[in-house]
């Protein structure tokens, strides 16, 4: 054991492999208030996010190198027990990179349109995240990025267990982005196993969406099209825009959610649209500190009595 310490002492001090460790993260305190659809009302001051990201790169030579990112998030408070968010390993090379790890993604309409609320409207208009355990890869060509990732089922975690005896979804997804100067398109295909004729299971998904920066404003747009396992579909939309004003950034999102099935489940309750939008001020004390202002307003079910909406005043500073 002793010589094996020694051994790998000398080889950090020979500077034969460096690595690089970073710690940042991003700390939030708020105050939110919200009614929901069926008119209940809450609201307070409390922590929103506390974050830590650790970090590793290493040089491994000949153009090629590899990254671990591991996030701990705090966000439930003083008593609260930290938990894992994040956790990927990526490796670049000359010609591709290759990721695989436990995330949760962004959502695909908020992050290739551009929108910039604090609020993402997913979990809200647009369908909610889930935690995944994938392996991608991505390969550039000039201005274009292919690229294409294999999901475990959702929320089904852990090496080994993803795929025992599960009935639930794996899925592939394909993608295709372009971006040049103030210009960015993007194109998606989605394609799932385990289908059955009901609408409690996916077939596909396609999805488009473009972004341009003007200078004085971005705008973007975007629609998913998901095909289901009973021959109906879910139709997502997002418009999103963001202008700075000096210090004062201003931002907005507007989404629809348009549900068609043969026969309604779990997942669907009742065909029809639902719509619903976010509007934000952004004030940048600093380059890592800024304070929010957020009020969101959608209909979360086509059957809810009324509105749900927020109001939230968020401090975050990032490191």
């Amino acid at each position: 054991m002793k010589k094996t310490l020694v051994a790998l002492a000398v080889l950090a001090a020979s500077g034969a492999s460096f690595a690089q460790v970073s710690l940042t993260g991003e700390f939030a305190y708020g105050y939110l208030a919200t009614t929901s659809g069926a008119g209940a009302t809450s609201s307070g001051g409390g922590l929103d996010t506390a974050l830590l990201v650790f970090g590793v790169k290493e040089d491994l030579g000949g153009g090629t190198s590899v990254a671990v990112t591991m996030k701990t998030d705090g966000t439930g408070g003083r008593s609260a027990t930290l938990n894992n968010d994040d956790q990927l390993i990526e490796v670049k090379t000359s010609f591709a990179s290759f990721k695989a790890g436990s995330w949760k993604p962004g959502n695909w309409l908020q992050g290739n349109t551009g929108y910039a609320g604090w609020y993402g409207l997913d979990g809200k208009v647009l369908g909610a995240r889930s935690v995944y355990d994938s392996i991608g890869v991505s390969v550039p060509v000039g201005a274009v990025t292919l690229s294409a990732t294999a999901y475990e089922p959702a929320n089904a975690l852990g090496e080994g267990s993803g795929n025992a005896g599960t009935s639930a979804q794996q899925n592939t997804t394909l993608g295709l982005s372009y971006a040049a100067g103030a210009l960015g398109l993007s194109a998606g295909y989605v394609t799932y196993n385990n289908q059955d004729a009901t609408d409690s299971t996916s077939k596909s998904v396609t999805r488009v969406a473009a972004k341009y920066d003007f200078g004085v404003a971005a705008v973007g747009a975007g629609v998913a099209v998901q095909s289901l396992g009973d021959g109906g579909t879910n139709t997502q939309t997002l418009i999103s825009v963001s202008a700075p004003i000096g210090a004062l950034s201003v931002n907005a999102g507007w989404a629809s959610n348009k549900m068609d099935v043969a026969s309604t489940s779990s997942k669907f309750a009742d065909n029809g649209t639902k719509t619903g939008y976010q509007l934000g001020l952004q004030y940048n004390l600093s380059k890592r500190t800024y304070g929010i202002l957020n009020y969101g307003n959608w209909l979360n079910g086509v059957n809810d009595e009324q509105n749900s909406n927020l109001t939230a005043l968020t401090l975050v500073h990032d490191f």
